[in-house]
């Protein structure tokens, strides 16, 4: 066992050079370089934009195009495009690739600074001249007619990352965010006033957080985000965890004393879900996620330590959502491409970010959307409540452990009667539950957190069950009630038989009447009773 977790490589989670990951041997790469000799071959249309999710191998995928416009063949041994006639074996075409997380700067005129510099390297890099003289983006305009003169293709090959990076640092001062987006519309403006001189353009980002004012000068991209051919161009298939990824996936089975089906569901539950096109079924893993799990051997949320979500949470939070009712959002296409930072709805900002997918698509053509794993409801789950209790977490996650190991030792009822009271009593002062509506809501949260089969509004023939749980034990149908007594709950749950749609199951119905005292700022004993058949 040893001996194979040594030799066996992994996707790598850190290492985002093509050259260096290939030449290091210190992972493993996933051939995806047969969809990006479609992307990049010879056609009308060479100057393209696509968004993904951070931590979705965006730089990997960039890094890799330029070995490829650069005829790095060596590197490529083995790999779909080694065989294809791609042009880069004949006739290289130097490529200028750059982030633009290099120009963010804390105020508007670090920004100003740090773009500037951007163009200095740019010009360094392909030996013209910097003259640093007008505006920037009349440098840029002038390293892009230079660079493309000294090639030796009469055309460059410029690949962009984290377009959006300038913007994203001011989305709380929209004052300042105004002038770094005018100025990002001049410098991008540039790229279109020479598009007959690269080869080949591409821009990728998370959000489309600028489409409508940085793209009113790149409106000759076209947008890769959604294409179906595209949609396992970033990100796993459970084909590749099928085949390059199998031995990897044996070796975490092994350590976790499961076989290789059992570990494959898992891996997927935590990390899959992500669906990128509404005309493709085709849904990915996110790849660094999944990289993790398979280097630690363990599943856990690694999507919360490459970053927070604090603009997502708070979002939700004004929205007056939590994360469980995100589920099941209907949107069109068009909602989902509204872009514009003063204007964008949670829901194009949720499914950007990566935060809600594409679950199904109506025959109206209409979009459901829904949390894609584990890893994200988590993530959100915990951001929310971390958001909202702020110093009260440690508490709360006490209250969590407790509840998880008294769910499965002892079951629901000591779950009903002992740690939702406790959970509810470690909410803070200031924290106002107002109606029943949020005190369902958080009741939801906090079954959610502790790992509950849970679901909430399930409908019956007579009328609307608040929440479901199930277990080894049985079904519970919840009715709640505020400022009233668990025993109304329970008995309008009884009267509309809310429990029906389970008694062909061989498990027992029970009905659970829970009441929130606002006085009291906690909720009475809850009341359990088996519904007879």
């Amino acid at each position: 066992m040893e001996n194979c977790e040594v030799k066996i490589k992994v996707p790598t989670t850190s290492v985002f050079d093509f050259p260096r990951l290939i030449l290091g041997g210190e992972g493993k790469y996933v051939d995806k370089t047969d969809l990006l000799y479609q992307f990049a071959a010879p056609k009308t249309d060479s100057q393209f934009f696509i968004s993904r999710p951070r931590r979705f191998g965006k730089s990997l995928m960039l890094s890799t195009l330029k070995a490829m416009f650069e005829g790095r063949r060596e590197l490529f041994k083995g790999l779909a495009i080694d065989s294809l006639p791609w042009e880069g074996w004949t006739q290289p075409t130097p490529v200028y690739s750059f982030a633009m997380s290099s120009a963010v700067g804390g105020t508007y005129e670090l920004f100003r600074e740090q773009l500037a510099k951007l163009v200095k390297s740019l010009c360094a890099q392909a030996e013209v001249e910097y003259t640093g003289e007008g505006d920037i983006s009349g440098q840029f305009d002038d390293f892009l007619v230079a660079a493309a003169k000294k090639s030796p293709t009469g055309t460059i090959v410029v690949l962009i990352d984290e377009y959006d990076e300038p913007v994203a640092k001011f989305l709380d001062d929209l004052e300042t965010l105004k002038r770094v987006r005018s100025d990002l519309h001049d410098f991008y403006e540039k790229l279109k006033v020479n598009s007959g001189s690269i080869r080949f353009l591409l821009m990728t980002g998370v959000t489309k957080l600028t489409k409508l004012s940085i793209f009113s000068g790149l409106n000759h991209l076209k947008d890769r985000t959604m294409d179906p051919r595209f949609a396992t161009l970033l990100g796993y298939t459970t084909e590749e965890l099928d085949g390059p990824l199998r031995e990897n996936i044996e070796v975490f089975a092994q350590k976790n004393g499961m076989d290789f089906a059992a570990a494959k569901r898992a891996l997927l539950a935590w990390y899959d879900g992500y669906r990128f096109s509404p005309k493709s079924e085709a849904k990915v893993c996110n790849p660094v996620s999944l990289g993790s799990a398979l280097e630690s051997g363990d599943l856990t949320n690694y999507w919360e330590a490459t970053g927070h979500a604090s603009m997502i949470v708070n979002r939700i939070k004004a929205a007056d959502e939590i994360p469980a009712d995100l589920n099941g959002l209907v949107v069109s296409q068009t909602q989902l491409d509204v872009c514009d930072a003063e204007t964008m709805p949670i829901e194009a900002l949720l499914y950007q970010g990566g935060y809600l997918t594409i679950k199904r698509v109506r025959a109206s053509g209409r979009i459901e959307l829904g949390i894609p794993n584990e890893e994200i409801s988590t993530s959100l789950s915990e951001g929310y409540v971390s958001t909202l209790l702020r110093n009260s977490m440690s508490d709360w996650n006490e209250e969590l452990a407790d509840a998880q190991d008294d769910l499965i030792e002892k079951g629901v009822e000591t779950l009903l009667r002992k740690n939702l009271k406790a959970a509810f009593a470690a909410v803070p002062h200031e924290w106002h539950i107002e109606d029943e509506k949020e005190a369902k809501r958080y009741f939801l949260l906090f079954m959610k957190l502790i790992g509950a089969d849970i679901s909430g509004e399930r409908q019956s023939a007579r009328g609307r069950a608040d929440a479901v749980l199930q277990d080894k034990t049985g079904t519970y149908v919840f009715e709640f009630k505020y400022g009233k007594t668990a025993r109304e709950a329970l008995e309008q749950a009884k009267t509309k038989e809310y429990g029906n749609p389970w008694l062909d199951s061989s498990l027992p119905v029970f009905h659970v009447g829970v009441n929130y005292d606002p006085e009291k700022r906690g909720i009475d004993d809850p009341l359990v009773e088996a519904q007879r058949q």
